[in-house]
């Protein structure tokens, strides 16, 4: 659509080019008609009471030759005319009534653009003997925009909450956001020091993933990122991203740069996690954990991970020194302790399959001896977790039950069965 937009737009300069050609004369004398149609809009906008809807006409009128379009006046009336209807919504809410809201945002969205494009051209301006013009629209108008910057901020949030239209709560946010680039007002301290800034580009993140726009996704995460409040999410939003444009490689490398940044988010780990699940990548998991533990033994949540993974790929001697080094680093650590207790459950499993059989011969009863210290050693993991946890019962009720049962230990075994049966 915006192609077949550009299209006649071309096509309409071009006839206006063309019928300048053909006539020059009585292309001049439409200029004048132009200019004069300019000149009674100005009047209209800045006259109390005044039909802005005609003096809307003239000045869209008028806009179709470049050459008045060269002008910064015709750029500074379309902006006021769309300031004066902003203003005259915005004084209904001061006398508590209802502004037509639609006309009231899109209206200040509409005095941003003409304005900005009023500050572009005067800059290059010159009269009709070739001189740079006098800039005079450039600091009352600036004056403008930075006085009520902040209701774009109002316009996008109401159509995010109230609403519920993404599409138009991002027009907002992301002028919001991207008039702070604009050279008229970016130098100016109130946008210099703006701490808003990575707020609302995260509320256009969200906007933007809700509209499955990723491409608007990517513009907003860089700010979101540099901000610490919001930072871990413009990390988010950035994997879901490229996840759902199907980048896997840079997806991944995004998981990754999250969890080093953010380990005790559940997100980044999660997902990374699943992946090496779901695609059978353990080594390539593995080489990642070893890395992260390589440059801080101390961090607990890479030892778990450490852990988990060498679980994963049977390498059990591997995945208890790992949960030990988290539970070192952070005694409290539940999900080590349960992992650990996992273990230590699985060897007594996996060695009493290959146990004698022969319950009468010494070899049976070493066997049962070295299952038994198995169980032994799990005990007091599952015991903690119990503690820690007593509300997450899977976590420990049937590691207990089996420590308990092959421990010959009747009265806690006793007391977890009444747990399993209440």
């Amino acid at each position: 659509m915006k192609k077949v937009l550009f299209s006649i737009s071309m096509l309409m300069l071009s006839c206006v080019v063309v019928f300048a050609q053909a006539d020059p004369k009585a292309y001049a004398k439409e200029l004048k008609q132009a200019e004069k149609a300019v000149k009674e809009a100005q009047k209209l906008a800045e006259t109390p009471g005044g039909d802005l809807n005609q003096a809307q006409k003239l000045i869209d009128g008028a806009m179709k030759y470049p050459e008045i379009t060269a002008q910064p006046d015709v750029w500074n009336v379309a902006g006021t005319i769309q300031k004066m209807h902003f203003e005259n919504e915005q004084v209904k809410l001061y006398r508590q009534q209802t502004p037509d809201y639609d006309k009231m945002y899109n209206s200040l969205y509409n005095v941003y653009t003409n304005y900005f494009k009023c500050d572009e051209v005067e800059k290059v301006a010159v009269d009709k003997k070739g001189r740079p013009v006098k800039v005079k629209y450039n600091a009352p108008n600036k004056t403008f925009l930075l006085g009520n910057r902040g209701w774009l901020i109002n316009g996008g949030v109401k159509y995010y909450n109230d609403d519920k239209d993404n599409e138009k709560a991002l027009k907002y946010f992301s002028l919001y956001i991207e008039s702070a680039q604009n050279p008229m007002i970016a130098k100016d301290s109130a946008i210099v020091n703006d701490t808003l800034i990575g707020q609302i580009a995260y509320y256009a993140s969200l906007a933007s993933m809700q509209l499955k726009d990723y491409e608007s996704v990517m513009k907003f995460t860089p700010v979101v990122k540099e901000q610490p409040k919001y930072s871990n999410y413009g990390y988010e939003f950035t994997a879901s991203a490229y996840r759902e444009m199907g980048d896997t490689a840079k997806w991944i490398a995004e998981l990754q740069e999250g969890v080093k940044k953010f380990p005790d988010s559940d997100y980044f780990v999660s997902n990374l996690l699943d992946y090496y699940n779901t695609t059978g990548k353990f080594d390539e998991a593995l080489q990642f954990a070893n890395d992260m533990v390589t440059k801080d033994p101390s961090d607990s949540f890479m030892q778990y991970v450490k852990g988990y993974l060498c679980q994963n790929l049977k390498r059990y001697d591997d995945a208890i020194a790992a949960y030990k080094a988290a539970i070192e680093a952070r005694p409290d650590y539940a999900e080590a302790h349960s992992n650990l207790g996992l273990v230590y459950c699985t060897l007594a499993r996996d060695y009493q399959d290959q146990a004698s059989t022969d319950v009468r011969s010494k070899k049976y009863k070493q066997d049962m001896e070295v299952v038994k210290g198995y169980y032994r050693e799990a005990m007091p993991h599952y015991q903690k977790v119990r503690e820690l946890k007593p509300d997450q019962q899977q976590m420990w009720l049937n590691g207990l039950y089996s420590i308990y049962y092959m421990l010959n230990m009747g009265k806690e075994l006793e007391e977890i069965e009444k747990i399993m049966n209440s």
